[in-house]
């Protein structure tokens, strides 16, 4: 009986082990799973806070300019964002992603998405605000002649089609792709934040009475294809003329002169000049004129020799193979950029092509002039012109030719530096503007500017942005993504199938048969 009656207490003291671990385990699975939650949540919330948007694509379709950035950074005031595309449309991907990363960068960018086809009402009321042309396409789709619209207060400003997404044939290479997507959303859109965003449009005046480019289309050298490309950047084009005038108009904020075919006059060129002295800003884009086996004169030698820069009486000759574009060596591709602000970009990825170019040499070194397009080593200064037009003359350097690598484009800061003269009132009180002189002006031919492959239109933009002191003008090139298609033999399509049909699903299974005894053990 007393063996009977001691069992019972051995009994629970066996078993009182088993039951703590049991608990002890059942807590210790829920703190776990507590702390597991709370680190996803604590993961969750570091992401919301320090969200970013990753660009996977080879050429960086989606990553966001410095211009753009820059924008964005300085926008104080909720922009409106209209995007009237259906999701069906091939456009509507690429600029959902642009606008997307647009609002992430900034919070006062407010996107609307309005489908013509999902919410006819709605798209109805917007296209009579914004005065909007809209119809239906033989298939029976509701589309608008303008895919976005950026507002801002009284201001809005509309972005066609044509302007989000462009195709470029390509060339007669069979093993290139024949066709170039040109993603230009972002230029597009960005364009439409500097319209909605700046004040009065900055006035760019051409001058006119040389044979220089003029602003006016259908003439043999106009410069509507420049305009065209800087259509969203609030730029105004004038013409004016300098013979007989005493001063530039006040509201210049530039003055181009572009490819004059007949000299200035002293006083004319003292006109330009003393203007870039006096705080405006100027670019001087002066061809060589050849008469007569001679280059004439600009009428500009006299007055730019007192900022620093000497105009050259010779043609540029390029004689590096891989620079050259045709026999012709006055036809060449410049890829020296010099540390500029506007060229810095393009050093080792790009390249400009001009015809027909003047060398220019710096009188003095100095901080206010920097060199911008730089020829090669092997190209020289033909001054003796009847010996470059002759026939059957091979091009060679001369006794009195100019050795290269030839300067061919200068930026001239006239304001002097703080350091010149500090005294109030002195040499570093003294208004200054900016210069830019080159030695050619067919960089601005249509078929240069509008080649995607080439960077004369991002140059001709960057020296806009430049001269007239806003910075956010600087071109955003369109991204390009050659287009082509995926072909498969017999046998690939075969082991593609394999891999995908046998070896995925097979993988799949012997790693949970795998997971299933490690569990066991």
């Amino acid at each position: 009986m007393s063996t009977q009656a001691a069992s019972p207490p051995e009994t629970r003291s066996v078993r009182r082990p088993g039951r703590q671990r049991r608990v002890l385990g059942q807590v210790a699975t829920s703190a776990s799973s507590l702390l597991m939650l709370a680190v996803v949540l604590m993961v969750n919330y570091l992401a919301f806070r320090h969200y970013k948007r990753l660009d996977w694509t080879s050429v960086g379709m989606f990553t966001l300019s410095p211009k753009s950035a820059k924008i964005l950074d300085g926008l104080d005031k909720d922009v409106d964002l209209y995007l009237f595309l259906s999701q069906g449309e091939p456009n509507f991907q690429t600029t959902d992603e642009l606008v997307k990363r647009y609002a992430a960068r900034s919070g006062h960018v407010k996107p609307h998405y309005v489908d013509p086809e999902r919410e006819p009402s709605e798209f109805k009321l917007l296209a009579q605000r914004f005065g909007i042309l809209q119809g239906t396409t033989g298939a029976g789709e509701v589309r608008a002649d303008v895919a976005a619209v950026v507002v801002l207060g009284g201001k809005d400003w509309h972005i066609n089609r044509e302007d989000l997404i462009g195709w470029d044939a390509g060339g007669a290479d069979p093993n290139e792709p024949q066709e170039q997507l040109n993603v230009k959303a972002e230029q597009a859109l960005t364009g439409a934040l500097v319209q909605v965003t700046s004040g009065r449009a900055t006035k760019v005046c051409v001058t006119r009475g040389h044979g220089e480019w003029s602003v006016d289309e259908g003439e043999d050298r106009s410069l509507a294809a420049l305009k065209t490309g800087l259509r969203h950047d609030n730029i105004e084009w004038e013409a004016i003329d300098t013979l007989g005038q005493k001063d530039v108009p006040k509201t210049c904020d530039a003055v181009f002169v572009l490819g004059p075919q007949r000299p200035f006059s002293e006083p004319e060129a003292k006109l330009v000049v003393d203007y870039v002295q006096a705080g405006g800003n100027a670019w001087l884009a002066l061809d060589p004129v050849i008469e007569r086996d001679e280059l004439l004169p600009t009428g500009f030698e006299a007055s730019l020799k007192a900022l620093g820069v000497h105009i050259d009486r010779s043609l540029a000759v390029e004689l590096s193979p891989k620079h050259l574009l045709s026999p012709s060596p006055l036809e060449f591709a410049v890829d020296g950029f010099g540390d500029h602000a506007t060229t810095r970009a393009l050093k080792g990825q790009a390249h400009v092509v001009m015809a027909l170019a003047r060398s220019l040499s710096v009188e003095q070194a100095t901080p206010q002039v920097e060199v911008l397009l730089r020829t090669s080593a092997e190209a020289y200064g033909a001054t003796d012109i009847a010996r470059i037009t002759g026939e059957g003359q091979e091009p060679a350097k001369g006794p009195g030719d100019i050795a290269g690598p030839l300067d061919l484009a200068l930026a001239v800061n006239t304001r002097p530096s703080p350091a010149a003269d500090a005294t109030p009132g002195g040499a570093a009180d003294k208004p200054g503007g900016r210069l830019l002189v080159t030695g050619d002006s067919d960089l601005l031919q249509p078929a240069l500017l509008e080649s995607p492959e080439l960077a004369n239109f991002h140059l001709a933009s960057a020296w806009t942005g430049w001269l007239t002191q806003r910075e956010a003008l600087i071109e955003i090139p369109p991204k390009q993504v050659k287009g082509g298609s995926i072909m498969f033999t017999q046998e690939g399509l075969n082991s593609l199938l394999f891999r995908v049909g046998v070896l995925l699903p097979a993988a799949a299974l012997l790693l949970g048969v795998a997971i299933w005894f490690q569990r066991r053990a």
